[in-house]
């Protein structure tokens, strides 16, 4: 693909999800991502989860689109040279193993930059190499678990609640294609490949953000934060006549009296108890009972136009359908088709890095079939140049 990562080619031995992500939107950048599998495919392309199209999963389309692939067997020394012949013409080598794995397989950094100076190794895992949890293997809902974003999900009634859209997994991914990039960066200054490796738990901990700091105060409500925020009013799901809706009415005051007006509520903003955000919050039970008193008497559809009209920060409850067929999301080609093969198609989300004046449709390649490319890597290997 034409984009601004064309000339960076991405030897990459992940599999699964959280590494995946990382690759596909180096692709999606531009980069040539050339995909070592073992001989029976990444499992992710049967992994029996979810829907299938043109006989392989759904979410190997999702996460693999845009590369080549190559099947490789890692366990014999001839697999194992192709990958040490392969990262010598390349930029990168990226793994999400558990740590010590590209060591026994000989494909350790150290050992590498032998033929190739200024590669570099991105490793991702779910606990990093150092400390007391380091060999544990990283499962998106043990890292969710474990870094403290599950105890923030769900409601106080009911528990935590998992956040189903891979947030262990993606934040880890995400996290890892800027170490690539800063990696990549630096030995274009210094002339000198390094090592870097990214936690799963580690992105997933920084993800929490102010979470972390307001936690560190001995201060703040460590439960789940529901459809809302403890410190932020009115910032909640609010039941309607029929759908639910989302009013997030803070920041500027002007969006609480506008909301106000809206709903024809005005003798609120005179009550005490809702002065100030500090003041809502605090009475946050009381609030939302007078609101949705109101909210009940008409649909959503209702709400939502007088909303807009009044410039008060709400939306509809959409389903990942709907989002997807949202007329802002259509607009910029957010979620475009691509070839599946077998005259199949398979929907992908686009990343969401752009440039400016770039045409918002721009194509994106399909999925590989597995050792697609074989033949390929195997012509690039016999070149005498390092990398192109």
């Amino acid at each position: 693909m034409n984009g601004p990562l064309n000339g960076l080619r991405v030897v990459d031995l992940s599999m699964f999800v959280a590494g995946p992500f990382a690759t596909t939107i180096l692709a999606e950048l531009g980069a040539e991502v050339i995909k070592v599998e073992p001989l029976a495919g990444d499992p992710v392309r049967h992994n029996g989860v979810g829907p299938e199209i043109s006989g392989q999963s759904a979410q190997f389309h999702t996460y693999n689109h845009g590369k080549r692939s190559a099947a490789v067997d890692l366990k014999s020394d001839d697999g194992r040279e192709k990958v040490r012949q392969l990262a010598a013409k390349s930029q990168v080598i990226f793994d999400n193993f558990r740590p010590g794995v590209m060591a026994r397989l000989g494909l350790e950094h150290e050992r590498l930059v032998v033929e190739n100076p200024t590669l570099v190794s991105v490793s991702l895992s779910g606990f990093g190499t150092t400390g007391p949890w380091a060999k544990r293997a990283g499962y998106d809902l043990i890292v969710q678990a474990l870094g403290g974003g599950l105890s923030l999900s769900g409601h106080p009634e009911t528990g935590p609640a998992h956040i189903p859209f891979h947030l262990g997994d993606t934040a880890g991914g995400l996290y890892a294609a800027i170490a690539i990039l800063a990696a990549v960066r630096e030995a274009e200054q210094t002339g000198k490949g390094r090592a870097y490796e990214v936690s799963m738990l580690d992105a997933q901990l920084h993800l929490c953000g102010d979470e972390v700091t307001a936690s560190g105060t001995g201060d703040w409500p460590a439960k789940p934060h529901g459809a809302g925020h403890p410190a932020l009013a009115p910032y909640a799901v609010f039941r309607t006549a029929d759908d639910p809706i989302v009013i997030a009415a803070v920041g500027p005051e002007k969006f609480w009296l506008n909301l106000l007006g809206a709903l024809e509520l005005g003798a609120l903003a005179d009550d005490p108890r809702f002065s100030s955000n500090r003041d809502r919050a605090v009475n946050v039970d009381a609030l939302s009972e007078a609101l949705e008193h109101r909210l009940r008497d008409r649909p959503a559809a209702h709400w939502l136009a007088r909303f807009i009209e009044a410039d008060v920060p709400s939306a509809p409850v959409l389903n990942v359908a709907g989002a997807v067929k949202s007329e802002h999301v259509e607009a910029r080609d957010l979620a475009p088709w691509i070839d599946a093969g077998q005259g199949n198609r398979a929907q992908v989300p686009r990343t969401p890095i752009r440039r400016l004046g770039d045409p918002a449709g721009a194509l994106l390649s399909p999925a590989p079939d597995l050792g697609a490319d074989s033949a390929y890597v195997h012509d690039l290997i016999r070149k005498s140049d390092t990398y192109s």
